[in-house]
């Protein structure tokens, strides 16, 4: 506790005359103010130090004597003497002590009104949710509690950018300072970043010393293209900011007009400070993340509501394929890949992609929702398929110039859903409209009365005078029915695309597509068939499903349908067809392979066995018997050709025939032998059976 008269008793036992004045001055009050004083004189203010060190100063000026005790940068005692006198430093020492009771309580009370200002500072800054509005109090707030400096910035690192920029700022700025960006590492601001450590510089020029890169000019010209940006400050203080243990942004302090330099109690109260701050800018930012999360629950709501309500109103793919682009801002392109279609009409598919390869693209299983469409090493779309379980309905194709938002991508996976089931309906729609088709043609084909045939014609939409041909095309080696489903629904409008002018009625049965076909010229049934062909070439190549086709020969007349209907199915199903991929199998090209059509296939492999069994079994190493036999047929009996053909000498060719007569037990003198032998080798050939 300070005692004057202590003062007043050691000054006389030192004969110092006793008229003085104690003067306190503090970064408060920095014109002082007498705290205390000998008599009831009055002693004008005294003159300031020159310097703040050494701590105990004298001077003597106009007949006074000033005695300076200084205690730290914001607080210094002056006791001001009426007439000259000179201390010794031990006296001096003793005052220094005797006065240092004040500077105590000086120091508790700015400390507790400094915590004060902390705690309220503290409070005001965590108070808010709003993360814009946490900066700004951070700053306002820094201010408050370290008074020494008279400016403060606020910089968040930008990952885009991979820069740190300014996010708030309070007190003496320039405009600049919000074009200032700086790298990790650059300045005071990027160092303190980058190594998670305060920085405190009172010297600018000794920056390089510390290891801190020097700032950038661009960010020195943006600073104040009129100053030095080293000259200008006078100290300054970065501080990172931690969230979760991670450095999120720095708090930078600069001391341009105030008198005191920044210090180690700074930094003190900063550390005190920016801890809770961090805490505030993650609650900020949670609340910012749940506020956001809820908004886009909210959009995502009336979304689904939006789309959903169009699908219950029956509008259709366009129109929610619209709103979808309205939605997001941006144009879609719908591309139904059921039937060969897209929307909007006018808008092309990119780089002309065909239908197959986009199909291709979709079926591919990634881990996202979207897949990349590319041209030149470049990305220039975005494509999300519609899918229904295993089954691509269609897709959704999208530019990637410009970045979906987050509500983008939620109404576009909002509407992949509702679109799926939009097409899974057309789908249905379809298979019951092919069951109606499926059941009049049954009923025009069984029917013998002239007029129900023409009725049902009629509702088919068949033309009453007209040379016809009907075409059976069949899905085999398949496992998965509803992907099944899904190529027989391709296949009718793939047919119907290239067949249009031909078709009379298209359907799908199971694993079956029935088409019938006009076909007045023979121009007409050339090109008719170089369409089917091209399909059945062009499905060759998948390894899920294996077609063929089947078509009956043409007629005129629609009582001979059910003839050419039947024709097809025989071509269909005979033998001979299941060896042919990629080409339609006609009625007319079949030849004699319609006698065995309906024949039992076990039956036919029994009369093969009968055959060549023996051949293998005299000749077990390389068949040699059984390639001659094939060969002597297929060269119309003809042993110089054989031979040739085989490689061999033509004594050795018959002393082959000999060999197979010896094993068989015929004669190729017998025509009925040769007839056998000469059946056994085509159906081998030609029907891929024994």
């Amino acid at each position: 506790m300070f005692d004057l008269q202590l003062i007043q008793s050691f000054l006389q036992e030192r004969e110092v005359p006793i008229a003085f004045q104690i003067w306190e001055t503090t970064f408060e009050n920095p014109s002082g103010r007498p705290i205390g004083k000998s008599s009831q004189r009055t002693i004008h203010v005294p003159p300031r130090p020159d310097s703040l060190y050494p701590s105990i100063q004298q001077l003597s000026l106009h007949g006074q004597t000033f005695v300076y005790f200084i205690y730290s940068a914001d607080y210094h005692l002056t006791i001001t003497f009426q007439s000259e006198t000179h201390f010794r430093l031990q006296d001096l020492q003793v005052l220094y002590h005797l006065l240092y009771p004040l500077y105590s309580d000086y120091v508790v009370d700015n400390g507790q009104a400094k915590l004060n200002t902390i705690i309220e500072s503290i409070s005001d800054t965590t108070s808010s949710l709003d993360l814009d509005k946490v900066f700004s109090n951070i700053l306002v707030n820094t201010l408050e509690v370290i008074t020494n400096a008279d400016y403060g910035t606020l910089w968040l690192h930008d990952s885009k950018s991979d820069r740190l920029v300014c996010k708030a700022s309070e007190g003496y700025l320039l405009d600049g300072i919000w074009q200032m960006q700086f790298e990790i590492g650059e300045g005071p601001i990027g160092h303190s970043f980058q190594w998670g450590i305060p920085i405190l510089i009172q010297d600018p020029t000794d920056m390089s010393k510390k290891g801190i890169r020097r700032i950038s000019v661009e960010n020195a010209r943006l600073w104040d293209s009129t100053s030095d940006y080293v000259t200008t400050i006078k100290s300054v203080l970065a501080y990172p900011i931690f969230v979760d243990g991670k450095v999120e942004c720095v708090m930078y302090l600069g001391q341009l007009r105030t008198e005191n330099l920044l210090d180690e109690q700074d930094l003190w109260l900063l550390k005190v400070f920016t801890t809770q701050v961090g805490i505030a800018i993650r609650n900020a930012r949670q609340f910012a993340d749940i506020k956001e999360l809820n908004h886009h629950l909210i959009k995502r709501d009336d979304i689904h509501s939006t789309l959903t309500n169009l699908s219950i109103r029956n509008m259709g793919a366009k129109k929610i394929v619209q709103e979808l682009s309205r939605m997001i801002g941006q144009k879609l392109l719908f591309v139904d890949l059921m039937e060969h279609e897209w929307f909007p009409a006018s808008q092309k598919i990119p780089h002309n992609i065909p239908f197959k390869e986009l199909l291709k693209i979709a079926a591919e299983r990634r881990g996202t929702n979207s897949y990349e469409i590319m041209k030149d090493g470049e990305v220039t779309h975005h494509l999300y398929p519609i899918r229904s379980g295993t089954v691509i309905l269609g897709c959704l194709i999208i530019n990637a110039q410009k970045p979906l938002s987050r509500l983008g991508q939620m109404a576009i996976e909002q509407g992949l859903s509702v679109l799926a089931l939009e097409l899974v309906q057309k789908q249905n729609i379809s298979e019951f409209y092919y069951k109606n088709q499926r059941e009049l043609f049954n009923s025009l084909i069984q029917t013998t009365d002239p007029t129900v045939r023409l009725q049902t014609a009629s509702e088919l939409g068949i033309q009453e005078d007209n040379q016809f041909a009907t075409v059976v095309f069949q899905y085999t080696d398949y496992t998965d029915s509803q992907l099944l489903a899904a190529y027989v629904h391709r296949l009718i409008a793939q047919i119907k695309k290239n067949g249009a002018p031909y078709i009379q009625t298209i359907f799908g049965y199971q694993n079956k597509v029935i088409v019938l076909a006009a076909l007045p010229t023979s121009s007409d049934c050339i090109q008719f068939e170089k369409q089917l062909n091209d399909i059945l070439m062009e499905s060759s190549s998948t390894k899920k499903f294996k077609l063929s086709g089947g078509m009956g020969s043409i007629y005129e007349g629609i009582h001979l349908i059910e003839k050419s209907y039947q024709e097809a199915q025989i071509a269909l199903s005979n033998p001979a067809s299941r060896q042919i991929r990629g080409r339609l199998v006609k009625y007319s090209d079949i030849g004699i392979n319609r006698l065995f059509t309906n024949q039992n296939t076990e039956e036919i492999s029994r009369f093969l066995v009968e055959i060549f069994e023996p051949l293998r079994m005299v000749d077990k190493t390389n068949q040699t018997l059984e390639k001659t036999l094939l060969t002597y047929f297929e060269c119309n009996r003809s042993a110089v050709e054989a031979a040739q053909l085989l490689h061999v000498h033509i004594n050795t060719l018959y002393q082959r025939l000999k060999k197979i007569e010896e094993c068989l037990d015929l004669s190729f003198k017998n025509p009925e032998d040769v007839l056998r032998l000469q059946l056994a080798c085509y159906l081998k050939e030609s029907m891929g059976i024994g």
